[in-house]
């Protein structure tokens, strides 16, 4: 009996002996960690880098002996998952930030391939926005799928961080194909969104905090009985909001669970809206403002007999035939700016738009006034690929390498930039409207785009260009910013 106990008494020690944490009884060929101390509560922002250096000795060792790190292998983790098995890594946060954890458990294991004995220390991570000062980038791939990064800009010499969306949500896969717009926008609630014109997911709204997706809209989302091809290109969300896109607008209502209503007008073909609609915030659910590219006019959609289906179209004079939409800008909530090419010479057409309304105040009915006012015309400045910016009283046109900056009612356009190689794609600036301070010029060069900032003061660079791959179709500046 007692050569039985003492045999599972050795055993019990073996056992034992296979696993290293934080016991007290330690051989001399056991590893000591230090350098992490034991439950470290590390703080981090999403797409900052966590690099760790442990400090590694054998147990009763000099503190200055070596340990043969080939012999040994590492594997770090984060909320269970491995991250890295690099002696000293450089770890890209990429968990969301804590909302419903205090915290996420991360840990080291070392494993001695010569013993097979493990070792571990536990620390913990949790984890802050990274999204709120900075510049969001829509790009389009070599196979026409999005791409989303984003590079924070109140820190100096931040990187640029690409493929977010897959990050935020890897179940979900790709984003759709052929990008058009990222926004963010909204009264009620502010949205950050993405517009593609194809694929399996053509809008997803996202968390703007986390990059999550809260709500996608396909086809199959559309009420109203409609069935035909959906391929938004721009959505205007205020209260409500417009999606424009294949020639057609769909209606979205927040009010009524965001739902989104068949298109405008109710027989394909009568119409080829342009890829833009807007109003006055104040009266959305009242009327809103499109420009008809096949009639070459523009219109006013209200609601006809229900009240979510704005099938109700009235044309605005003056008419603007053989004109072409090409971009449209707020000068206030009130007054819109559009900017149309004529295309018997390229002519630049610049028009004013005003939505304003008044209330009756016997019935409290709302009566929505529109008026339509030519502005210049400007000669060879255009064409059909021009990229456009309004931004308090100026546009911002470009065309080939060199972005022209022109007064809402002038005509003569002034040199403003010249992209040292490549065409310009996008123009961004980084507050809409008169305290804006820089703008962002996106170039492409082969498969390789450039993002310039220029200080718009005087059009000179605001430091080194950033540099990616893919065409970059849309910019998104959010925040404060320090650099």
């Amino acid at each position: 009996m007692k050569t039985t106990i003492i045999a599972l008494l050795a055993l019990a020690a073996i056992a034992c002996n296979k696993d290293r944490g934080n016991y007290n009884y330690a051989p001399p060929t056991d590893i000591e960690i230090s350098g992490i101390p034991a439950d470290t509560l590390y703080r981090l922002d999403q797409y900052d880098t966590l690099r760790l250096a442990p400090i590694l000795r054998r147990h009763g060792a000099a503190t200055n002996t070596a340990i043969d790190t080939a012999a040994l292998a590492h594997e770090w983790k984060i909320n269970y998952k491995t991250v890295s098995t690099s002696p000293n890594p450089a770890i890209v946060i990429r968990e969301t930030p804590n909302k419903t954890t205090a915290y996420y458990p991360a840990s080291l294991a070392i494993t001695d391939k010569n013993t097979g004995l493990k070792y571990y220390r536990d620390f913990r991570l949790t984890v802050a926005t990274s999204l709120t000062n900075g510049l969001f980038i829509l790009s389009r791939r070599a196979d026409e799928t999005a791409n989303l990064s984003f590079q924070r800009r109140d820190r100096p010499a931040a990187p640029l961080v690409h493929d977010l969306f897959e990050a935020a949500n890897p179940t979900f896969g790709q984003l759709g194909k052929n990008p058009k717009q990222i926004f963010y926008q909204g009264l009620m609630g502010v949205k950050l969104g993405i517009t593609c014109a194809g694929g399996d997911h053509p809008i997803a709204i996202l968390d703007p905090a986390t990059l999550a997706l809260t709500r996608f809209y396909t086809a199959q989302a559309i009420r109203g009985g409609y069935s035909g091809d959906f391929t938004p290109e721009l959505l205007t969300l205020h209260v409500g909001g417009m999606i424009a896109g294949g020639g057609k607008i769909y209606s979205y209502n927040y009010m009524n669970n965001e739902a989104l209503y068949r298109p405008v007008p109710l027989v394909d073909g009568e119409r080829q809206f342009a890829p833009w609609a807007d109003t006055n915030p104040s009266v959305d659910a009242y009327l809103w403002v499109a420009y008809d590219d096949k009639a070459g006019e523009f219109v006013t959609l209200e609601p006809g007999n229900d009240p979510l289906l704005y099938d109700k179209i009235t044309p605005l004079l003056p008419a603007t035939a053989a004109q072409r939409f090409l971009a449209a800008g707020k000068y206030s909530s009130s007054s819109l700016r559009v900017i149309l090419r004529d295309t018997t010479d390229n002519t630049a057409c610049l028009y004013g738009l005003d939505v304003t309304y008044t209330m009756d105040p016997s019935t409290y009915a709302v009566i929505v006034n529109t008026a339509l006012a030519p502005h210049t015309r400007v000669a060879g400045l255009v064409d059909a690929s021009s990229a456009c910016l309004y931004n308090t009283e100026y546009w911002y046109i470009a065309t080939g390498n060199t972005l022209r900056r022109l007064h809402e009612r002038g005509t003569a356009p002034l040199p403003w930039f010249t992209a040292p190689a490549g065409v310009i794609t996008a123009i961004a600036p980084d507050i809409p409207g008169p305290s804006a301070r820089r703008l962002f010029i996106a170039t492409l060069d082969g498969d390789k785009s450039q993002i310039h900032t220029i200080d718009i003061a005087n059009g000179n660079p605001l430091g080194a260009p950033l540099e990616m791959t893919g065409r970059i179709v849309s910019m998104l500046a959010k925040g404060a910013w320090s650099y």
